[in-house]
């Protein structure tokens, strides 16, 4: 199974966040807080650096923090590891008609260079539309409120289902 590991994520003017760099470590994450902080805003940055404007939740005119100004970017840059190569996708939005470019690096070699290609490239390379991609990584909320009122063993069928390995484990019973 091919997997994505999320090394960092940089957000400037990008919805609520001004300047904000979050740095994922090895493993599972989990991005908990209270409702209004910005976890929604995380997941829609991540698939909108990597897919553009279809991926993103928010109108385009709307993703750009409010009250910047027009010479400001809303910029976002992802760096990750997949099958074992360090990619570095940069999307950002600039001026008043918010114009929309994007770069893709692997191991510090461009790869492409305008926002389309971006997409054309992420899609080929990941082998995942948006929609997919969405479905695939992200745990649904409600499935993982659900969790902290489970005991152990009744955790277990749920994390499986959602790291989508329950049937795996039916084929190992």
């Amino acid at each position: 199974r091919r997997k994505m590991n999320l090394k960092n994520l940089t957000l400037i003017n990008f919805r609520k966040f001004k300047n904000t760099t979050i740095e994922f470590p090895d493993g599972v994450t989990g991005i908990i807080g209270l409702n209004g902080v910005g976890k929604s805003t995380i997941f829609e940055a991540i698939a909108w650096v990597l897919y553009g404007s279809v991926a993103a939740k928010t109108p385009s005119d709307q993703i750009k923090r409010q009250n910047t100004s027009s010479t400001d970017p809303c910029r976002v840059e992802l760096e990750f590891v997949f099958e074992g190569e360090n990619y570095r996708i940069i999307r950002e939005m600039k001026g008043k008609t918010l114009t929309t470019n994007a770069t893709a690096t692997i191991n510090g070699k461009i790869a492409a260079t305008s926002a389309e290609s971006v997409n054309k490239f992420i899609q080929k390379k990941l082998g995942l539309d948006f929609k997919s991609f969405y479905t695939s990584i992200f745990a649904k909320q409600k499935e993982l409120n659900a969790l902290s009122s489970m005991n152990a063993s009744e955790r277990r069928p749920l994390i499986l289902r959602m790291l989508g390995i329950d049937s795996l484990d039916d084929i190992i019973k």
